[in-house]
């Protein structure tokens, strides 16, 4: 994995918040936004990125990696985290990239930071369980009691989410794997299997905090309504994606101007594959 220049930030608030910049130091700026778990380590191609001229920066979201937590955080704290980045940066137009649940926390940015953005594109992306139908029939068996007791008791919702990911944080390896056969595919990737393992290492470096209040910010109300977007997010969904196929299905009807793209053949890791299509969006 190309070795990338890394740096920290102190937010307003006292909070440190550690990032990575990869590719053109002088391209367009493009701030990519992780899943969960996940850490300023997911990258999908460094070489792409170093072709394609832009500047990448990723970061480490609060609780994951080397960045402090900030407990009970909404999507739209971490749009508010996105611009006090890209002001230490000095990047006064940019775009955004959410991959996975990355993509809800775009999404939020595109709401919160629209006057900033210059693209919005994310990938494999869950909705709203407030807009999305039948996304709470969706949820797995073991995931919806936790959903649902995040309306009403987050910290013992919480308290479950780390309960669950125990063994993940004592063996971070173990996180990934399983899927549909396109996903196992792009796992059984030397390049990709590296970086994802050293991703979801990272992430879980601190423990399951961070995860467990990414999962709790996607479960509660977003604090937007998609339909209030600005015009003209790209989106993209895996053929086989099992895990956000109604999610794409709304956004793809919801966000005004969308311009939805199926990818035949992929599942949910899609966006490793097609890194510089996306990227494209971006210039």
């Amino acid at each position: 994995m190309t070795t990338p220049r890394s740096g920290a930030v102190e937010l307003p608030d006292g909070r440190r918040l550690v990032f990575c910049e990869w590719g053109d130091a002088g391209g367009p700026p493009v701030v990519l936004l992780h899943g969960a778990p996940g850490s300023r380590l997911f990258h999908p191609d460094a070489a792409t990125t170093t072709a394609s001229g832009v500047r990448l920066v990723t970061f480490d979201r609060p609780g994951y990696g080397g960045s402090h937590r900030n407990e009970g955080r909404t999507l739209l704290d971490t749009a508010f985290d996105v611009v006090a980045l890209a002001d230490h940066l000095g990047l006064e137009r940019f775009s955004v990239v959410g991959v996975s649940a990355g993509g809800a926390h775009a999404l939020a940015c595109a709401h919160a930071a629209r006057d900033r953005l210059a693209h919005v594109a994310v990938a494999s992306t869950p909705g709203p369980l407030d807009e999305v139908p039948g996304a709470w029939a969706a949820l797995p068996q073991h995931v919806r009691p936790a959903a649902e007791r995040a309306r009403h008791d987050p910290q013992g919702a919480a308290r479950g989410v780390l309960r669950y990911m125990r063994p993940f944080v004592e063996d971070p390896g173990t996180f990934l794997g399983g899927g549909t056969r396109p996903d196992r595919a792009v796992l059984s990737e030397p390049a990709v299997a590296g970086m994802l393992g050293a991703d979801v290492t990272e992430a879980f470096r601190p423990g399951a905090d961070g995860f467990a209040d990414d999962m709790l910010a996607l479960w509660r109300p977003w604090g937007f309504r998609i339909a209030a977007l600005p015009p003209g997010v790209r989106i993209w969904h895996g053929a086989h994606d099992t895990r956000a196929e109604p999610d794409f299905r709304h956004l793809a009807a919801t966000l005004p101007g969308a311009r939805p793209t199926i990818w035949p053949g992929e599942g949910h890791y899609g966006a490793l594959r097609h890194w510089r299509e996306i990227l494209e969006t971006c210039l």
